[in-house]
């Protein structure tokens, strides 16, 4: 029973960091097509969106990617399928995939982190909305 506990345990562990790494993909994927990186707020709303990941792998603390304690809600399909042609879209899915993962694993830190996430994302998702999507 035990070894099936740390069975689970490193599977756990393993998926916050895969989760990071498919949005982080599709970030990369966003800003090939569509950001100029020369552009300050194009190279600001890439900067915020790999700082917000950063900071959930630290808000996650030692827990090496197991979820928080807190009530587990069912995952919808906008946060798990990521729009191919559509780019605005995109950011928005980005921009719910990022809250979710920080309702998911960002259990320490100073205040309520995984609230400061969610806010400050939908800052990040506008930021880009105006830029490309008006």
């Amino acid at each position: 029973m035990k070894l099936f506990a740390a069975v689970l345990a490193l599977v756990n562990a393993n998926a916050m960091d895969e989760r990071l790494a498919i949005i982080s993909g599709h970030v990369d994927r966003l800003a090939d097509a569509t950001l100029d990186m020369t552009d300050k707020k194009d190279a600001r709303y890439v900067s915020k969106l790999g700082a917000w990941m950063d900071a959930l792998v630290v808000a996650n603390g030692d827990r090496d990617g197991a979820e928080c304690d807190a009530e587990v809600v069912e995952e919808e399909d906008d946060i798990t399928v990521f729009s191919e042609d559509d780019y605005c879209k995109l950011n928005s899915q980005i921009n719910s995939a990022l809250s979710s993962a920080a309702r998911k694993w960002a259990c320490d830190g100073r205040g309520d982190v995984a609230r400061q996430a969610v806010r400050r994302l939908k800052k990040v998702k506008n930021l880009y909305n105006r830029q490309h999507c008006e």
